[in-house]
């Protein structure tokens, strides 16, 4: 139906497939993803309708100033991987008003949304326009198209029923295209931004937890002179448990210490995350999974008990030098085995297998409170400026994303290789 739909109607009209861009003017992963496009649209055989909305649908950022920050930094991280304009500093207001009435006076391209983009975010307007109500009408009605067709963000691509949010999603976005013979192939630099090193994934996130024992002993007893790596997780993150998989390996690699700092998940902490970003982040972990090589076959939820299951007996683990097979077996029940956290015999046939005493563990957790822990680790995770997971810090650097698991490797072998 999506094949009739998306192509068979166009040809038959003598029209190419077309894809929907929304962006953002004030957002600065709609700046990197344009250049983007601009730069690698040549090679496609489809058609471009960009569409300018005003951001973020409202109540999806949690922290909307952190965001804001982080934003701007984590832009400019794939300005550096892939040769983009940089951004040096905020458009004003009136940057942003004669941008987007500008935008309506153009014809509908990329290029010409690139080069909106590189005048408003460069300061380059010497004259200004007023906002007006036309320019905003247009917005609105692109943003109810975005949350009609069940998105929310911009620096998006729709195409074909799928999203793929942002430079980290061309990949895909590129492969669907080859899957319809609309690309020859898949472009060399999205193939460099990914993390391939996977035979040693491979081992990690074997059936048998137990496999891994050598990976970890050999991590675990690192010197205690080299910096640990740091990863800030939450059980019910999907991205958490494919950052977690791909640390284990990045540690082993590298020779370092990883600590673990769990997290309650936003929905336990007050948040609220709509329901149409809690489906795409999981359909979008099932694509990062296949592409990392790494085993996901379901979801069962441990929101509340599950986690608190999960949290109450971590400590013990930590103590008993198993933290990472603990987190990781955890993990594994959830996404990998389907297998239920909140109850308590799940989690007793689970220590069991990782040879874990549960009465010296239950005794362990009365002096060791979990909340505690879980606290400090969500006040270190704010002193970095960040609120959400997985997050990874390495000395004095830190990300927030499994995209940028690269770049926090070359921060490591920099870093090792100076020291």
């Amino acid at each position: 139906m999506l094949i009739f739909r998306y192509f068979m109607v166009g040809r038959f009209l003598g029209k190419k497939a077309q894809a929907e861009v929304y962006l953002s003017l004030n957002d600065p992963h709609s700046f990197m993803l344009v250049q983007m496009l601009s730069r690698l649209a040549k090679n496609y055989q489809i058609d471009f309708k960009v569409l300018f909305i005003w951001g973020t649908l409202p109540g999806v950022t949690i922290s909307p100033k952190l965001y804001r920050q982080w934003a701007i930094k984590d832009a400019n991280l794939i300005a550096q991987q892939n040769q983009l304009v940089k951004i040096t500093e905020k458009p004003s207001l009136a940057l942003l008003a004669t941008g987007q009435q500008t935008w309506q006076l153009l014809v509908n391209n990329i290029e010409n949304a690139e080069q909106v983009f590189i005048n408003t975010w460069g300061n380059q307007y010497t004259e200004h326009f007023q906002t007006s109500t036309p320019t905003i009408n247009h917005q609105v009605k692109n943003q109810t198209r975005l949350q009609a067709k069940g998105h929310y963000a911009p620096a998006n691509i729709f195409f074909a029923g799928d999203w793929f949010v942002g430079v980290d999603r061309l990949y895909h976005f590129e492969n669907m295209l080859q899957k319809f013979a609309l690309v020859d192939n898949v472009s060399e630099e999205l193939k460099s931004n990914i993390q391939l090193e996977t035979s040693d994934i491979s081992s990690i996130i074997s059936n048998a937890v137990t496999d891994i024992n050598t990976a970890i002993n050999t991590t675990n007893t690192t010197t205690a002179k080299s910096e640990p790596l740091v990863i800030y997780i939450s059980l019910r993150s999907p991205y958490s448990y494919l950052g977690f998989v791909q640390a284990i390996s990045l540690a082993e690699r590298n020779q370092i210490e990883l600590v673990i700092k769990p997290i309650l998940p936003l929905l336990m902490r007050g948040a609220s995350i709509p329901i149409v970003k809690q489906k795409y982040i999981y359909l979008d972990a099932i694509r990062e999974a296949k592409k990392l090589g790494i085993e996901f076959n379901g979801f069962v939820d441990p929101l509340g008990s599950g986690v608190i299951n999960a949290y109450r007996l971590f400590a013990w683990a930590q103590q008993q030098g198993k933290a990472t097979e603990y987190i990781l077996a955890c993990f594994r029940a959830i996404y990998v085995d389907g297998i239920d956290l909140s109850k308590a015999n799940n989690i007793d046939d689970l220590m069991k297998n990782l040879a874990l005493d549960i009465e010296a563990a239950n005794a362990y957790q009365l002096q060791h409170d979990w909340q505690q822990w879980a606290d400090t680790n969500q006040v270190d995770l704010t002193k970095l400026d960040l609120w959400g997971v997985p997050c990874f810090s390495y000395g004095e650097c830190c990300y927030w994303g499994q995209d940028r698991i690269p770049l926090l490797e070359e921060e490591i072998k920099n870093l090792k290789s100076i020291g």
